[in-house]
């Protein structure tokens, strides 16, 4: 009995995993590989794209609720905007979700052998054919993708400004601009790093990072990397929020193998290069989506099942 007593302590007062941040509930459908945009968020609602479960979960983040929406398939992707939030299939078919309910109002078939992740941009959907090399582009009224645009290698993320669109690639490491007026492509150069695979947007700039890369700041225009802000073994990923850049930093050895468990998550001020450490993991903690959220940022952990806030 002491024994047992003893044990319940130790769970009652052990450390929380992410010692300054809220934890939710959620989903932890990460299974075998690792889905990077799996968080949309809306108001007070976090949508995750829950692969193995093949759900879409709703989080209500003020009472911590859970709501969720059979999709069929494997949910890799969610994004919000255009008057809906949209899911991705691994089988490459976008599903629109209505803003209340959550239902599955319509469907587009993309034709992608290898689909990968959702962005918004001028107007329209943008997946990834990651077999092909090319970026798709998807009218959402008429349901359909209206041009497909070669980048080349390993197209992972992109970030939009006006008229333009720029991909990053990890496996070649080309930075390549679209002309979204014209869908025409444009390489500018090649991003040093061992997998250069997230963007951001701030202060006028573009910021990269990824496995076996630091935190970069990339001129928009050119290609050229204006300054390196060290952040780690290499950045899981990165958004933008003011005037700050948020980066999920891993170790060594997670970064060696790919994996997305964080070991400290950076704030950097994109104005003058200085990095804080607003927290540590203390035991395992996956990013499969990242999001700005308030002052802060919301990241979800597919493998443990949590949805964590970071306040700004």
């Amino acid at each position: 009995m002491r024994t047992l007593v003893l044990s319940l302590a130790l769970l009652v007062t052990a450390a929380p995993p992410l010692p300054g941040a809220r934890s939710q509930n959620a989903c932890d459908g990460a299974g075998p590989y690792w889905p990077t945009a799996t968080l949309a968020v809306t108001g007070d609602t976090a949508w995750i794209a829950c692969k193995e479960e093949g759900r879409v979960l709703r989080v209500t983040l003020s009472t911590g609720g859970l709501r969720s929406t059979p999709v069929g398939g494997s949910p890799i992707a969610v994004i919000a905007g255009l008057g809906a939030v949209w899911s991705l299939d691994a089988s490459g078919v976008i599903s629109r979700h209505d803003l209340r309910s959550g239902r599955v109002t319509a469907r587009i078939a993309t034709g992608a052998a290898a689909p990968y992740n959702l962005w918004i941009g001028d107007g329209s959907l943008w997946s990834v054919d990651d077999g092909a090399g090319t970026v798709l582009r998807i009218d959402p009224a008429r349901r359909k993708v209206v041009a497909r645009v070669p980048v080349g290698d390993g197209p992972a993320d992109m970030v939009f400004r006006g008229k333009r669109a720029w991909v990053i690639n990890h496996r070649d490491l080309g930075l390549v601009a679209i002309d979204t007026a014209t869908n025409r492509p444009r390489k500018l150069g090649n991003v040093p790093g061992d997998a250069p695979e997230r963007l951001a947007w701030a202060a006028g700039s573009l910021w990269v990072t990824g496995r076996g890369t630091d935190l970069l700041r990339v001129d928009p225009e050119s290609g050229a990397v204006k300054a390196t802000v060290e952040i780690g073994a290499g950045g899981i990923d990165v958004v933008a929020n003011g005037g700050s850049l948020w980066v999920p930093a891993r170790a060594a050895a997670a970064d060696r193998r790919g994996f997305p468990t964080m070991a400290t998550l950076r704030r950097v001020d994109a104005g003058t290069g200085k990095v804080t450490t607003p927290v540590r993991a203390r035991s395992r903690i996956d990013v499969h989506g990242l999001q700005p959220y308030r002052g802060g940022v919301l990241f979800a952990d597919n493998t443990g099942g949590r949805l964590y806030t970071v306040p700004g």
